[in-house]
């Protein structure tokens, strides 16, 4: 084993240890806490104004939910810091390496290649979600995408699939367990969104991050891929303006 992935290796074994390290009883309190983040704020509020308060700070469409969604992952890192009380590591935040970069590299290679032949055999013509983000503007679009790929990774693969993996125990397949179940339920909205097409088109990339945050267990990785993966609808988005 190389030197850099040797050091790698004891830091990576030490995230898991810590959330192995909490009790069931507060991994469970922390799960239940975020649970309700990501359905009562994360998700964004169910009616637009409260009181005569905006609750939508006077945007619509997709870009509404953005300000929610980064308070809901503020939140989540404060529950962590609070009720967990472990690191930012266990969230699998920390510097790529160059090796993580190169993952980055070749698994957008691969998912381009594959988005490219697919848009020629079977584009996605007149799919309703892909319209609605396309008419934000460009400016609008890259908050839109900037937003998923920072706090979709950080609930989803940073606190879901680490938390829900330590659940199982240390049993082998665990954490892939885990990164199943929080795929799962990180696949359901965008579907509802975009549609059965979603699954074949975009869920291919979508393996690939979570690959890369279960692989590599490094999270700014994982958030740089989803962005890598996003940025070619700015081509609709052109084109429609």
């Amino acid at each position: 084993m190389k030197g850099s992935e040797a050091a790698e290796a004891p830091a990576a074994e030490a995230d898991q240890q810590d959330v192995w390290w909490l009790t069931r009883t507060r991994r469970l309190l922390a799960l239940m806490l975020a649970a309700l983040v990501i359905l009562l704020v994360y998700g964004g509020p169910p009616v637009d104004d409260f009181a005569g308060i905006d609750l939508r700070f006077g945007l619509s469409g997709p870009l509404a939910g953005d300000p929610w969604k980064w308070a809901g992952a503020a939140l989540l890192l404060v529950i962590v810091l609070r009720v967990e009380r472990l690191s930012l590591t266990s969230l699998l935040l920390r510097k790529p390496s160059a090796r993580d970069l190169e993952w980055v590299m070749y698994a957008f290679g691969v998912f381009m290649v594959w988005s490219w032949t697919l848009g020629m055999l079977a584009p996605q013509e007149d799919n309703d979600g892909i319209s609605t983000i396309a008419r934000l503007g460009v400016l609008g679009v890259l908050v839109l995408i900037v937003t998923a790929a920072v706090t979709e990774e950080i609930v989803y693969r940073g606190f879901l699939a680490e938390r829900l993996g330590a659940l199982f125990g240390r049993r082998q397949g665990a954490r892939w367990l885990g990164a199943a179940l929080s795929l799962a339920i990180f696949v359901a909205p965008h579907v509802h969104f975009f549609g059965p097409s979603w699954l074949v088109h975009q869920l291919p990339g979508t393996l690939a991050v979570a690959a890369v945050a279960l692989l590599r267990r490094n999270l700014v990785a994982a958030m740089l891929l989803h962005l890598l993966i996003n940025l070619p609808i700015l081509i609709p988005t052109v084109l429609e303006g």
